[in-house]
């Protein structure tokens, strides 16, 4: 499947007229149209350009690094762009290595890295190669506007909670939790009328514990943004867990298996754009 994707996309690149079309069977030509469009080119294609290793989030190198002895590990290091070499030597106390490599050994150890990544024998489309999705415009985001994006979201599930809670002091403290732009955005959605209901997760309880209310709304947001990915390419889904740190891209990786909700992840996909949007 993953080589008739690559063809298609070949075709719609370098044969626009369908001149080759002429030497596949009546099934061969079939199979291709029954295949979605590709996306179109991102706005942003430095991610096109950059490898993998480079664009995934450092933290899910540590498994495999600390597999190795601290000599070794700051080895690996050295394949690694500068910035995450940095945030590696803080989190696992290594000895940064002054010594110079072999570009040979640094192509080694990049391929290891890669294969702690992905087995061999997997494949994983090229951004440029993804079939057309809105959710595409994610992987315009690095990181940090991801995590902004996920805690928005979990602004839909405090608009439903506030309805439940009367008493004014724990609303002036759930509000004091909130940065100014999720005051923001709360205001333009506060009367949004859900089209499907969810339980709920009784976070007044959590009004006097600010970083348990923090916690528990980043995860109704990394759920959200689970269930609208849930419905999407395996290698779309890819791509956004390994631009967030290891333990937020197996939180969606878990959920997405298990949360594939048709309408419920279209409607999410709205709220991400519109999310974008503001």
């Amino acid at each position: 499947m993953k080589k008739l994707i690559v063809f298609k996309k070949f075709l719609e690149s370098y044969d626009k007229e369908n001149k080759l079309l002429k030497y596949l069977t009546e099934s061969e030509i079939e199979k291709l149209k029954s295949l979605p469009s590709f996306a179109k080119k991102l706005e942003n294609n430095k991610f096109i350009k950059e490898s993998i290793i480079d664009t995934v989030h450092y933290s899910w190198f540590i498994p495999l690094l600390n597999i190795y002895s601290d000599e070794e590990a700051s080895l690996f290091l050295l394949a690694l762009k500068p910035s995450y070499r940095k945030s590696l030597l803080n989190l696992l106390n290594l000895k940064e290595t002054k010594d110079e490599i072999h570009p040979t050994l640094i192509a080694f150890l990049k391929e290891i890295l890669l294969r702690s990544l992905m087995k061999k024998e997997d494949a994983l489309l090229p951004i440029n190669c993804l079939f057309d999705s809105k959710l595409n415009i994610l992987l315009t985001l690095g990181k940090n506007k991801l995590i902004k994006l996920i805690d928005l979201l979990s602004i839909y599930d405090l608009a439903k909670e506030l309805k439940y809670i009367v008493e004014k002091k724990k609303l002036k403290k759930i509000f004091s939790y909130l940065k100014n732009h999720e005051k923001d955005f709360l205001k333009t959605i506060l009367h949004y009328q859900e089209p499907f209901s969810t339980q709920r997760i009784n976070i007044e309880q959590y009004s006097d514990e600010k970083t348990k209310f923090r916690n528990l709304l980043h995860r109704c947001g990394l759920l959200r943004l689970s269930i609208a990915l849930s419905g999407e390419s395996i290698d779309l889904i890819w791509y956004v867990c390994h631009y967030l740190d290891i333990g937020r891209g197996n939180y969606i990786f878990k959920e997405c298996k298990t949360k594939k909700i048709a309408n419920i992840s279209k409607t999410i996909t709205e709220q991400i754009l519109q999310i974008i949007n503001f």
